[in-house]
């Protein structure tokens, strides 16, 4: 939900090819719909997988609506396409995210919920120190999304890999598979992890991204 891809650095030095890392804007409303017109524009002009992890994931449907001619394929990581939790959001919302990130505390609940209970020291200090970063008004504003959130009415054909963390606290493996309703052409890879599965494994996850590149170049 942090959206700066500022996390993703271990990961993409594991990536063959080139990347391009489109942080979340916040400077527009924060629902999927108005971030993808605003990612639009950002998007390569020459052929490209898209990466979406977590929130991101909600992106995708809006973004293909728009009709992205250089897209070939798609990887959600420990995302979804409905609400993960109708219940526990509201609540979530209400709750001061930042001044909690930075409790004595908060490292349990960093490791139970995020990071797993193997997280390094160095990556729950980065995590803390970029969900410090963003600001609270957005933080709360993307929880608003994701607990009002529907499955789209729509479905894509493009090639489709999921990514899914088979330690994940706050994805359910329902939710994650609700999204080959979406995705005709989908394919799930498990990986032993937490739900922030990019961070904690990012060699493994980089080693079946790679491979679906290369599938798709084949």
């Amino acid at each position: 939900m942090d959206g700066t891809g500022e996390l993703f650095t271990e990961f993409l030095s594991h990536v063959d090819g080139d990347y391009l890392v489109i942080p979340l804007p916040e400077h527009a409303p924060q629902d999927h719909a108005s971030l993808a017109q605003v990612i639009y524009k950002q998007l390569p002009q020459q052929d490209y997988i898209l990466l979406a992890e977590s929130f991101s994931g909600g992106i995708v449907p809006e973004l293909l609506k728009l009709g992205p001619i250089h897209i070939k394929g798609v990887i959600f990581v420990a995302s979804f396409l409905s609400s993960p939790n109708k219940y526990l959001l509201p609540i979530a919302k209400r709750l001061p995210i930042k001044a909690l990130a930075s409790s004595p505390i908060s490292i349990i609940f960093h490791k139970l919920l995020f990071l797993g209970r193997g997280a390094s020291k160095a990556l729950v200090s980065n995590f803390v120190k970029v969900i410090k970063s963003i600001p609270d008004e957005i933080l709360k504003n993307r929880l608003e999304v994701m607990s009002k959130q529907v499955l789209p009415q729509v479905t894509f054909e493009l090639p489709t890999l999921y990514i899914q963390a088979l330690s994940d606290k706050l994805i359910s493996a329902n939710k994650s598979q609700e999204v080959s309703k979406i995705f005709n052409h989908i394919e799930f890879k498990t990986i032993a992890g937490p739900h922030f599965v990019l961070q904690t494994k990012p060699k493994e996850c980089a080693l079946v991204v790679n491979q679906f590149i290369q599938s798709g170049q084949s």
